[in-house]
């Protein structure tokens, strides 16, 4: 809260989803937090197993092997691809295909299913590779254990990697897609998506010379 002379009168940090995992995890044998705090949601687990493991990987000075390093990272690979699918696919694409404006009840990834057919289906594909890569290097495809402190608890077998490696030229072709419909809906409205959500505020953010 500014003043009239622009000078910060009032400062509030505000919590709105508190679920208390600080506390769930005290007087806890080290090795359950990568577990515990994972439960904090169901479709990002995998971001708080990794930080949480990442941590642990710090109070017990571990030294991840460069295999370990490698299976974490494909986790997390796994979970960006997984939840950017969900994300656009089921959540943005009815706003961006149909139009803010559009009749709700259309508006909806039922809508899109009707009226883009393969827009669609490529989400729903994104998304479970995703979760397979999830379910081979974490055990589960929600909540699984991969990420432990100091390493990984699963490795990932030839066969496994091979389900993988049987399907990626389709998924990165099918993410470039993703990419260009984005360019597509964007540059259909430039005037309207540059100024789309604009506001002045108080926060900053840092922007390099190409932007």
């Amino acid at each position: 809260l500014l003043d009239d002379d622009n000078r910060v009168h009032q400062a509030r940090f505000h919590i709105v989803e508190f679920r208390g995992f600080e506390k769930f995890i005290q007087g806890r044998p080290y090795w359950e937090v990568p577990v515990i705090v994972q439960r904090l949601c169901g479709i990002c687990p995998v971001s708080h197993n990794l930080g949480a493991a990442k941590a642990m990987d710090m109070i017990v000075g571990a030294q991840l092997t460069p295999t370990a390093e490698k299976l974490r990272r494909l986790m997390h690979l796994g979970q960006v691809l997984q939840s950017h699918a969900l994300h656009f696919y089921y959540l943005a694409s009815p706003d961006l295909l149909f139009g803010f404006d559009s009749d709700v009840a259309r508006r909806n990834i039922v809508g899109v299913a009707a009226a883009y057919p393969d827009v669609a289906r490529q989400g729903v594909a994104l998304r479970k590779y995703g979760q397979e890569v999830i379910r081979l290097t974490s055990g589960k495809r929600v909540h699984g254990t991969g990420a432990i402190p100091g390493g990984v608890n699963k490795n990932l077998s030839p066969q496994e990697r091979d389900i993988l490696l049987k399907d990626i030229d389709q998924i990165i072709a099918w993410s470039r897609d993703a990419v260009e419909l984005v360019k597509k809906i964007y540059c259909d409205q430039p005037d309207f998506n540059n100024g789309f959500g604009y506001f002045k505020s108080c926060f900053m953010s840092l922007v390099r010379d190409d932007g």
